[in-house]
């Protein structure tokens, strides 16, 4: 549907564009996910209305071009009754196009996201928290794990699963792994963690990651990211890109050596 990030070993010379660009890698799911291809555009969307499984961004710095492309997009959802967002990064802003969304009438202010690295190298396994139990997930089909993930992230159960089955789909874009966290002897998740293998280049992506209410304070987390760090390194991969949509979040990667290489804002458009 996209091009995978370039190739790049050394993470002080990743830009946000590269962090933005690991985010567009799904591919097309027949009824969950359909992609929209345009001229200085593209994206995805669902035949399900939530507006979070509806995602643009610009592919052209050429104001014309990014105007046409958006118009063609507003009138699309418009027309369907529906909202979606768009996410845009230093580059569109340097290039003036952020204020086309301002005039399109998407809603203020936009949701700020860091965009985060790590460079990552083979180590000794990481030690579970006391009490807790991280494994991946074999069993792909248990709808506990796309659970936690809509109650973590306050989305309706139909729209994680969608996502999770989006994730977990191969292609020669991205491949995923998925982590569960127990606790105290039981089976029941209460953590979940999906890491992505971008392409065969060096980069892997920390997608979804959340810990339930109640299980919070006792570094699940943490040792949900450090393990996926790991198998990650194991498998050559060299750097990790995040996306932060939280203050809290970036406090929490930056503690784990992730730092910020410039900010994504996430815009909405709503009907």
């Amino acid at each position: 549907m996209t091009l995978v990030a370039e190739r790049t070993d050394n993470v002080s010379e990743i830009s946000a564009e590269e962090v933005l660009a690991s985010h567009f890698t799904l591919v097309a799911k027949p009824g969950a996910i359909d992609p929209i291809l345009l001229d200085g555009a593209d994206g995805w969307t669902s035949p399900n209305p939530h507006p979070a499984l509806s995602l643009m961004r610009w592919t052209t710095t050429d104001r014309d071009a990014a105007a046409a492309a958006l118009d063609e997009v507003v009138e699309r959802f418009r027309s369907e009754g529906r909202g979606f967002d768009w996410m845009t990064g230093p580059r569109c802003a340097e290039a003036g196009l952020v204020s086309l969304l301002e005039e399109r009438g998407f809603i203020p202010p936009p949701l700020q996201v860091a965009a985060m690295v790590k460079r990552i190298e083979p180590g000794h396994p990481p030690q579970d928290p006391d009490g807790v139990d991280i494994r991946k997930v074999e069993d792909l089909t248990d709808a506990r794990i796309w659970g936690v993930m809509a109650t973590g992230f306050d989305i309706p159960a139909d729209v994680a699963g969608i996502f999770h089955d989006a994730y977990a789909m191969p292609s020669d874009l991205q491949r995923t792994d998925i982590y569960a966290a127990t606790v105290d002897g039981g089976d029941a998740p209460v953590a979940v963690g999906y890491l992505s293998y971008i392409g065969d280049g060096p980069t892997v992506l920390l997608r979804v990651s959340c810990t339930l209410e109640g299980n919070r304070g006792r570094g699940i987390y943490t040792g949900v990211v450090n393990r996926r760090l790991h198998d990650a390194a194991r498998q050559g991969r060299t750097q990790c890109f995040v996306h932060a949509y939280s203050e809290e979040s970036r406090r929490c990667l930056e503690h784990l050596g992730f730092h910020s290489v410039g900010t994504l804002q996430l815009h909405r458009w709503r009907p």
